[in-house]
Order: C-alpha cells, then structure tokens, then sequence
C-alpha cells in the first residue's frame, strides 16, 4: 500500500518519512528467501517496483556486484577509482574487496562520498594508477565521452580492467545516436532522460576499441539470476581491458 497517496500534498519531510516507514515493514515482514541484493546482503519475498525495500537500490545497481563478480574482478588489494558512484554502489564497494589499497571517487560536484572533485575528460592523476575503474550509468551525461575513454585509458595501469555500463535508449537500440545541436530541454524528449546528451546503443563500445581497450560484454542473464538478483534484461555490461 502506499501510504503518500491517502494524504493531498504531503510534504517532502512527510514523503520521507511514510517511504522509510513503508520500507521498513516490507523488509522486516517480508523475508524470506526467493530474492537476494547484494548491496545489502537483504533476503526477502520479492522486490518491491524493483526497488529493494531496505537500500533501495534498482535493477542496475544490483547490476554491479553480479557483473563484477562475472568477470572475476573481485580480487585483493587493489587499487580502483569509480568514477560518480551514488551512495549504494560506494558502499558496496567498500564493504566487498578485501585489503583495498586505494578506493577513489571522483565526481566533477562535490558529494560527500567523494574524495576527488575532478573532470574525468581532463584529471590530473598520475600514468598507471588503477588495476579497475568503474563508471556505471555516467558516460551518457558527459558530452567529451571520448576523451573521458581516452583519460580512463591512461589512468589504467597495464592490463588493468574498466567495468562499465550505460542505458541502452531505446531498449535493444543497435546504434548510438547524438547531435550537438540538440537543445537541452530537449534532452529528455529524444534521449528520454533530461540530462542524457546522447541515447547510446549497443554499438556504444566500440568507442572504447578506439583508444584501445579490449571488450567483453555482458548482456545474456538467466531466469534464475534475473529473478534471485532482481536484474533487468535489458541492461548491458562490457569490461574492457587495457
């Protein structure tokens, strides 16, 4: 049930406090074990609009550690950046490799999970840095992608792996597709979301190729795990490799 609904304009404070609410009732009366989100290692019935009820994370969060593990990248003392993390994929991050040498985010906006307020298309970080780099659901809001492809490169140390993802828009689109003269209130319209610069296909790697990563792509997911990690098959994951 949602509550928000049986009160005329609620106030934000009041939203807020009616979601925690609903969620705490959904993760504590809900348990069980058909489903499972590895962010926060919460069991239960089902997920709720895809959400999971205790740290709300989506389908493409979840994506994450399923495609991190898939490729084999969870490993011991590491040094990674990831790059404009939200609070769910940070978390994970930090609670699930072992003996992490360097855990850096950077951000172009200071965010108070952040340690680097940088540019990705221009940092000022060191030949090399990096056994992994993550950048999940961020490219598309970067107008330079190439270069930030180009920076991610150089910062990568040799034969170190980049994980990343982006929306596919539309659903299943083979080509990627971006005009610069598009207006920005008009982002939303033909990208389908308002600060989307391009509506990137399933081509979108090959950008990647070009300053000379290797691919491999994730984009084939069982019932099973589609269902125990509340995934979407529609999402798409390539590791490049450098």
């Amino acid at each position: 049930m949602n509550f928000v609904k049986l009160v005329k304009n609620p106030k934000p404070y009041f939203q807020e406090a009616i979601r925690k609410s609903t969620n705490l009732w959904h993760t504590y009366f809900n348990t069980g074990e058909l489903v499972h989100c590895e962010i926060c290692e919460w069991d239960g019935a089902r997920f709720y609009n895809g959400k999971c009820p205790k740290c709300n994370s989506l389908p493409r969060t979840r994506l994450v550690p399923f495609s991190l593990r898939h490729f084999g990248l969870v490993k011991k003392n590491l040094t990674i950046l990831h790059i404009a993390p939200n609070r769910n994929e940070y978390n994970y991050v930090k609670n699930n490799f072992e003996h992490i040498k360097q855990y850096d985010r950077l951000n172009i906006r200071p965010v108070p999970h952040i340690n680097l307020v940088q540019d990705i298309t221009n940092t000022n970080l060191i030949n090399g840095s990096y056994d992994l780099v993550i950048v999940w659901h961020v490219l598309e809001h970067i107008v330079e992608d190439r270069k930030a492809a180009a920076e991610i490169y150089r910062i990568l140390k040799p034969g170190g792996s980049l994980l990343m993802s982006v929306p596919i828009y539309p659903i299943g689109s083979p080509k990627t597709y971006e005009d610069s003269s598009i207006k920005y209130e008009n982002y939303e319209k033909i990208h389908g979301h308002d600060d989307h610069c391009r509506s990137c296909g399933l081509d979108y790697y090959k950008r990647f190729e070009e300053v000379g990563f290797k691919t491999k792509t994730l984009n084939n997911y069982t019932l099973k795990d589609l269902d125990k990690f509340g995934l979407s098959k529609n999402h798409v994951v390539w590791c490049f490799n450098s």
